[in-house]
């Protein structure tokens, strides 16, 4: 703040020291630009302000804050009751969870699953489709029924929409996967890509995109308003014929695991992740990605094969690489791959954890941990084609802090 008793001060030093007049008018124009320069962006706030548009991105902003706080509220549903704007406690949803399963043209199917009439080894349903000879197998993703899941295309185009909101089909339903509903169709010839689970948007640091021949960039957490917002997140790859494979998000110290079919896996640090799109992962040419997932300290990774093998070992068996681009460590043996073992899926899992499975006749198998880790494999009658750890929602007791 400049004030006439400085200005009187300054006035009486340069007629005392004309020395030093030179640097007062420099300190006075350095004062004088500051001014204009932010007498400028008050000018233009004022015409943002009148014409609509800052009220207009105020209005996004808030309905972003308030979209994650109902995120929020979804993510901890089952764990801690929320009160709603009247400050009742907010009605609890369903405790179940979902197994999605989906094809690129957008048909979605989705097989709720009740915990407590979970058995491990029983077939769970029977798709009532073939997908002997099919030329892109169906994906599967298993979730809380809570959940919010994020639909991502090829062309790089999202839409956000809740689980519960997809069409629940009974277990004991007939049911083909063309024939599912498709909560958001594909436009022209888009196809879709991935489904990504997204309560946890409002506790991320980043997200980081990979494509299925392990190029990969991250995004920082102040990009999603923007994504969300355009339904656009780029469409992810470099090289013709690729296309997003996973979003996966993280925070900035998470670590990340890839594992490609052709039974390869890299370890890395989610900060070593360009912002540009860069190859995270060197495959051949008849490879790609088959999984993408966080691992942290205690946890296990399970990796399961065509033939029903699992392949499990312990997080600190995989060393972190230090650089990029490099090829991996071989889980599965060259002569194993010369049979034509291929891997078509990999989780983070805990002992106490649960699985799903697809096999090829569109059976839907469950199978908890504990009896997986004693066979070493999941029966199948010809081929897996997709495998997922089965988040369960919390007992009523671990939710109440009792037991």
């Amino acid at each position: 703040m400049i004030t006439p008793e400085k200005i009187e001060e300054w006035i009486k030093e340069a007629q005392e020291r004309p020395a030093s007049a030179s640097m007062i008018i420099q300190h006075l124009a350095n004062r004088l630009r500051y001014l204009a320069q932010r007498n400028e962006e008050l000018h233009n706030e004022n015409i943002a302000l009148m014409s609509g548009e800052r009220v207009e991105e105020y209005e996004r902003r808030i309905t972003h804050l308030e979209y994650q706080l109902d995120l929020l509220k979804r993510r901890l549903s089952g764990e801690i009751t929320l009160p709603d704007a009247a400050g009742d406690p907010a009605p609890q949803p369903a405790m179940t969870s979902s197994i999605l399963v989906y094809d690129h043209l957008g048909h979605i199917l989705r097989i709720p699953v009740h915990r407590e009439e979970m058995e491990s080894g029983v077939m769970l349903t029977q798709i009532q489709t073939d997908f002997v000879g099919m030329r892109e197998p169906p994906g599967m993703l298993a979730l809380l029924s809570s959940e919010e899941l994020l639909l991502v295309f090829n062309t790089g185009r999202v839409a956000a929409i809740p689980v519960e909101e997809i069409y629940a089909y009974p277990a004991s339903e007939l049911m083909t996967l063309d024939q599912a509903p498709t909560p958001d169709e594909p436009r022209g010839n888009e196809r879709l890509a991935c489904l990504v689970p997204i309560a946890r948007l409002p506790l991320i640091d980043l997200m980081i995109q990979v494509s299925r021949k392990a190029y990969a960039k991250k995004i920082g957490s102040s990009m999603i308003e923007s994504i969300l917002a355009n339904q656009y997140i780029g469409s992810g790859v470099n090289l013709p014929g690729d296309q997003t494979f996973n979003v996966i998000l993280c925070g900035n110290a998470d670590q990340l695991i890839l594992v490609s079919r052709m039974g390869y896996l890299l370890r890395i640090q989610a900060q070593q992740i360009s912002h540009s799109i860069e190859g995270a992962m060197r495959l051949g040419k008849s490879d790609h990605l088959v999984s993408g997932f966080l691992i942290h300290p205690q946890q296990l990774v399970l990796i399961a094969t065509n033939a029903g093998k699992l392949i499990h070992r312990t997080e600190d068996s995989f060393e972190i690489s230090t650089v990029v681009n490099t090829r991996g460590s071989p889980v599965v043996s060259s002569s194993r791959r010369d049979q034509g073992v291929r891997v078509v899926g990999a989780a983070a899992v805990s002992e106490e954890d649960w699985c799903s499975a697809l096999h090829m006749d569109g059976k839907i198998t469950l199978h908890s941990m504990t009896d997986l880790f004693a066979s070493g494999t999941i029966p199948v009658e010809n081929e897996l084609l997709a495998f997922s750890h089965l988040p369960l929602p919390r007992t009523e007791e671990k939710s109440t802090g009792e037991g």
